[in-house]
């Protein structure tokens, strides 16, 4: 007889979330970015999208913290940005009162067209340089509720990010700090708004600690490989591999 551990998501599924924890893992790792944006899909083929953020909250969190305390002096950005993190924390708990009160598979749907608004950035050739350069503080505060919002819903909040950080000329490195302290602040606030409304039994806890490990395991070997292997390789597997998935999660909508 199966136990269940979580609405949508059983005892003898957990070895494959396992695996989508290690593999979202290594590839953040590896890119600095990107857990939520593979695991989440991948579990919510399994069940519904609230499952699926519950499940991927924890591990997410840890693979933020450990990304952000990996690099060096990573405190002046931190201290440029403060107000988008502020602004994250409102529109994610907004965005998590919605999912639960709502709950429905056209966040599956969302989350696709997120993927491909993801996967069609450059081809959209979306501009808005000058608007971030007359109206930094508002601009800033506007991505930062909108990128909430979209992470409260469905988990995934990158593609806004990165539309935001590449009109700003980020370096690389202030562009991972930047990016894991909104994912950090995103991802707290839906832990503190779950635990409120009680959804954190603790033997979901103890699935989310222990899926963390593997996920915070994989993200430093994929950090350790991430200056041998070719990255434009990595980041094509990354992109092969969201194509599949917003297809798949476009199938399942929709049958």
């Amino acid at each position: 007889m199966k136990m269940t551990v979580m609405d949508g998501f059983i005892v003898s599924e957990a070895f494959f979330t396992l695996l989508i924890m290690a593999l979202g893992g290594a590839f953040h790792g590896l890119l600095g970015l990107g857990f939520p944006m593979i695991a989440t899909p991948l579990l919510s083929l399994m069940g519904t999208v609230q499952s699926a953020v519950l499940t991927t909250l924890i591990p997410t969190l840890s693979v933020n913290g450990a990304s952000i305390i990996s690099i060096q002096n990573p405190w002046p950005i931190l201290r440029r940005f403060w107000p988008l993190g502020i602004m994250i924390v409102l529109g994610s708990s907004a965005g998590t009162h919605l999912l639960m009160a709502y709950e429905s598979d056209i966040y599956k749907l969302i989350l696709a067209i997120m993927i491909l608004f993801y996967l069609n950035q450059k081809s959209l050739k979306i501009s808005i340089g000058s608007i971030l350069a007359n109206f930094p503080l508002l601009t800033m505060l506007f991505f930062g509720l909108l990128s909430g919002l979209v992470s409260g819903l469905v988990n995934v909040m990158i593609p806004i990010l990165i539309i935001y950080v590449l009109e700003l000329g980020l370096k690389k490195v202030d562009s991972i700090v930047l990016m894991n302290f909104c994912f950090f602040s995103s991802k707290l606030t839906q832990v503190a708004t779950f635990g409120w409304m009680g959804l954190f039994s603790l033997t979901l806890f103890g699935w989310a600690l222990f899926y963390a490990s593997v996920a915070v395991g994989s993200l430093m070997l994929g950090k350790r490989f991430s200056s041998k292997i070719d990255a434009k390789m990595f980041t094509l597997i990354l992109r092969v591999s969201l194509w599949i998935m917003a297809a798949m999660l476009f199938v399942q909508y929709f049958s």
